[in-house]
């Protein structure tokens, strides 16, 4: 199973995302695959100073650039999580639907802001909502996977 993680840059939110879940992946030995992109960024930009951060604070070997979500991409995934709704509107009618969701869908928690250009405060929030969302992540995907074989 291949998951994608969509925000706006591809520098802060999707890829904090792809490498908590990771982290969960190593930790539980799941078999899911993960990556991340963006709806408005640019390729190869690295990750914000901040995500970095708390990337290394989690103790993971994580290099990252920045890509836009592409066709190619969107259709090599099982399911694709955006952080808002705005991005889930924005992916609608490219991409199969029976595979897109807004984090808020699976978690009823509300979207996830940006915290680009923001405080390191503002950063953890997102990290902490990341790992809150996790599991019912998780729990989706192995849904979708069971749809997928049916």
């Amino acid at each position: 199973m291949k998951i994608l993680f969509v925000c706006t840059g591809n520098t802060c939110r999707s890829p904090l995302a792809q490498a908590i879940l990771q982290e969960k992946i190593q930790k539980e030995s799941l078999e899911i695959e993960v990556d991340s992109a963006g709806i408005g960024c640019g390729i190869g930009e690295p990750m914000s100073d901040n995500t970095s951060a708390i990337i290394e604070e989690m103790g993971l070997s994580f290099t990252h650039t920045s890509q836009p979500v592409t066709a190619k991409l969107v259709d090599s995934c099982d399911m694709i999580v955006t952080m808002t709704r705005f991005h889930k509107a924005y992916l609608e009618g490219l991409v199969d639907e029976k595979k897109l969701f807004c984090i808020d869908d699976i978690t009823n928690t509300g979207d996830i802001y940006d915290p680009y250009g923001l405080d390191m405060q503002t950063y953890k929030a997102v990290e902490t909502q990341l790992k809150e969302a996790m599991p019912a992540i998780v729990e989706k995907l192995k849904e979708v996977a069971k749809l997928k074989d049916n």
